[in-house]
């Protein structure tokens, strides 16, 4: 009788000890994920600042050759928590029209190693120091950029400036080929826009994009987010492609 009794208490003390260990995981979790949090509202903001210092550069009319592709902050976050989720902190990454370079910016902050940058215009890349914080930049067409692999390719406000049919062939080519694990897209929905202080590379050539335009064109792409462009009232929507 006695030692079923020791035996029991033997086997609720370990329990309670288990459980002890797990709940101090849990609390360690929840702490990591509370300082990731803390560390991702620090960076938007900081963002939003060097956002709100070009608009004022843009207002006061200084230097109208300096601005390359200032994409809006919507939809940020999620592409920011996909990416923190899906891709390690050494894998390749390719940033597609890198602009003025919002994708690399917030990825060295979260100790993102290996970030090369493709964009068709070649305007103040210097001046902006953008040669600084990527490991590799290419001034090249993506639709005729020839790359072996990259882990996650980023198109960030890019397949709106590109012909319909040759989208869908550069990324049916990329898919097929094997060139990457994931692929990240933001695109605005319904937005027409034409070239922008003189860059003509900034114009949509894919202004009709909805939800039911991506499900023809695009099926393969999963839509994870659609988030309201701040002053424009448009949506900005982001969609990812995962290698099963």
């Amino acid at each position: 009788m006695i030692k079923e009794l020791l035996k029991k208490q033997i086997r609720k003390t370990g329990m309670v000890r288990s459980l002890e260990i797990e709940n101090k995981n849990l609390k360690s979790q929840i702490n990591n994920l509370k300082v990731d949090n803390d560390r991702l509202i620090h960076e938007i903001n900081i963002l939003e600042i060097e956002k709100q210092e070009k608009s004022r550069e843009i207002s006061e009319g200084s230097d109208k050759n300096f601005i390359r592709g200032v994409s809006t902050d919507a939809g940020k976050p999620e592409i920011l928590k996909y990416i923190l989720e899906n891709v390690k902190k050494n894998d390749r990454i390719l940033d597609v029209g890198f602009g003025s370079g919002l994708y690399c910016k917030m990825l060295r902050a979260f100790n993102y190693k290996n970030i090369d940058g493709i964009d068709i215009y070649d305007k103040n890349i210097v001046e902006m120091g953008l040669d600084k914080i990527y490991d590799h930049i290419y001034i090249e067409d993506i639709l005729d950029f020839d790359f072996e692999y990259y882990d996650l390719i980023i198109f960030g406000d890019v397949l709106e400036h590109i012909e319909l049919d040759s989208a869908k062939h550069l990324l049916s080519r990329i898919i097929e080929e094997d060139k990457c694990n994931h692929i990240i897209i933001s695109i605005p929905y319904e937005y027409e826009q034409e070239e922008v202080y003189g860059n003509e590379y900034e114009i949509h050539l894919q202004s009709d994009v909805n939800e039911e335009f991506m499900e023809k064109h695009y099926p393969y792409l999963k839509l994870i987010d659609s988030s309201i462009i701040p002053q424009r009232g448009s949506i900005i929507a982001t969609y990812i492609w995962k290698k099963d």
